[in-house]
């Protein structure tokens, strides 16, 4: 053999035994820097929808009409958490949409997320509640205000994505929806999570929860929870199934904006990164009546503006 030869045969080994270190290095952060901790016991109350659909609820008694609570994408009941103790004298019901927290997981259009919105105000008997709905469920509130009117006696749309919203069928937002498809696949799935999809869910999120916050800092309730729920298997699915489907789901409902006419407070971010202040404005002058009640602060304002979030169901309970 030319020295030449053994030469390349060398590097090639070399550049294998690298390769097999830096393989051996991600796994190694994987269960280390990136594991993902246990998921939590769920609290609250389970219902069965249609077609064998369970779906955890978190209910704190008090007078009708109700306030009920949808949360966005991602997200869980908790994500009131600050706002319902504040809801003083009414009963509030905190969802967990279908594909999300501890409901049944997996991808769940936004028709079948309006009619488990209709089962939980049947089945719990509310009647016209008011409707709080955070982000993407801001949307489905909406949905569900433009499919059955009359059916609520108002809503509050805190950063919703709706009206002359940024969209999200961007290249990298894509990209991202369709590779979490290919890592939820059978077997896919399993053989990622002890290799490294742990460590990049951990990674990857990371950047989404900043932005959300901006300017604030990450409320380490709500990152405990993403780690510990939103980024499991089930919610993945639900979260990019409907990051798909958003803006086309999004343009439909903006269409139907001018058929809502029920009392309306639309509460807006100042410096939302996530859902601009021009969604909030746009969506306040398409609805007949509606209050504009911008405030300091990025998208997150269930956790930032509580008590802001409260007065305005409040007042329309009222």
């Amino acid at each position: 053999m030319s020295t030449t030869a053994r030469t390349r045969r060398s590097r090639r080994r070399l550049f294998l035994y690298a390769l097999l270190a830096l393989a051996g290095l991600v796994v190694v952060l994987n269960w280390t820097v990136g594991r993902l901790p246990t998921t939590p016991r769920p609290t609250g109350s389970f219902m069965t929808l249609a077609k064998g659909v369970r779906l955890r609820y978190l209910e704190r008694p008090g007078a009708e009409p109700a306030v009920l609570l949808i949360h966005g994408l991602p997200g869980t009941a908790e994500d009131f958490e600050y706002v319902t103790p504040l809801i003083q004298g009414h009963r509030t019901i905190a969802i967990d949409r279908p594909g999300f927290g501890f409901s049944t997981g997996g991808y769940f259009p936004f028709n079948r997320q309006l009619q488990a919105v209709h089962e939980v105000i049947e089945r719990l008997r509310l009647a016209r509640p008011v409707l709080v709905g955070h982000s993407y469920g801001g949307t489905i509130s909406l949905g569900y205000a433009e499919r059955y009117p009359g059916a609520v006696r108002g809503l509050v749309l805190v950063d919703a994505a709706a009206g002359q919203c940024s969209r999200h069928d961007g290249f990298l937002v894509r990209s991202q929806a369709h590779l979490i498809k290919v890592l939820e696949a059978p077997v896919i799935a399993q053989i990622a999570d002890v290799t490294f999809s742990q460590l990049l869910r951990t990674a990857s999120s990371a950047p989404q929860e900043d932005e959300a916050f901006s300017p604030a800092p990450v409320n380490p309730r709500h990152r405990q929870r993403v780690l510990a729920i939103s980024l499991k298997h089930g919610n993945l699915e639900a979260y990019s199934g409907e990051m798909l489907a958003a803006d086309r789901e999004i343009e439909a409902v903006n269409r139907g904006l001018t058929a809502v006419h029920v009392p309306t407070i639309v509460i807006q971010g100042e410096q939302d990164k996530l859902v601009l202040p021009k969604c909030g404005r746009s969506i306040a002058a398409s609805l007949s009546g509606a209050h504009l009640q911008m405030l300091p602060g990025g998208h997150m304002a269930p956790y930032t503006h509580p008590a802001a979030v409260a007065t305005a169901a409040l007042s329309l309970a009222r």
